[in-house]
């Protein structure tokens, strides 16, 4: 079987994420208006908190207890994705348990798979550099690159058997998690130099 990202074994399929995914778009500005007093907090995330496949933060603000309840359709939840819909498009995150609550922001998506596709599989397929490309192609080619619910919900999904799954998403995390440990590295070392330097010329 030929896919998306190129031939595949036998006995996999390949399906619209809409068909394997409750896709959701962010809520619009208004609805995340913020409140000067006696507002609802709630973590709003944003493409700048999507880095290397993980959420590093959000932006509380202050809405009403309406409108916080509202916007329980754009929670996240354990297992949920976070794809940028405008602007930085390719990048994506998973929710984990620290995450549960978080609200998407206008310029993101909330990914939810249906229980026969593993989250960190999906996370990463959505990273495959064939994937990156197909988001860039059905993009908007305006000024700030966008991408579309109804398109979103056709990108072609490859469905290896659940025990494959799991073991690509097994293999990548931990690929993934020696890399944060490698970049937290370089940026101790780096702040160590810069701490360094000054001390050294004053000897």
């Amino acid at each position: 079987m030929t896919s998306l990202v190129g031939p595949v074994p036998d006995g996999w399929t390949e399906m619209p994420l809409g068909d394997v995914c409750d896709v959701v778009a962010g809520p619009s500005n208004s609805m995340i208006r913020p409140v000067e007093a006696e507002g609802v907090p709630i973590n709003v995330i944003a493409p700048k908190h999507l880095q290397h496949g993980r959420l590093t933060g959000s932006t509380t603000i202050f809405v009403a207890t309406d409108a916080s309840e509202r916007l329980d359709r754009y929670r996240l939840a354990i297992g949920d994705l976070i794809l940028v819909r405008t602007g930085d498009l390719g990048k994506q995150a998973i929710a984990f348990a620290e995450h549960d609550g978080w609200v998407v922001g206008t310029a993101c998506f909330r990914l939810r798979p249906t229980p026969g596709l593993d989250p960190r599989y999906l996370l990463h397929y959505l990273g495959h550099s064939a994937v990156r490309n197909w988001i860039a192609r059905h993009a908007s080619t305006a000024t700030v690159p966008t991408l579309t619910l109804s398109t979103l919900r056709t990108l072609p999904v490859l469905i290896p058997p659940l025990e494959n799954q799991t073991t690509i998403g097994d293999v990548m995390s931990a690929l993934d998690h020696k890399a944060a440990l490698h970049r937290e590295i370089v940026q101790v070392t780096e702040e160590l130099r810069d701490t360094l330097m000054p001390l050294l010329l004053t000897v």
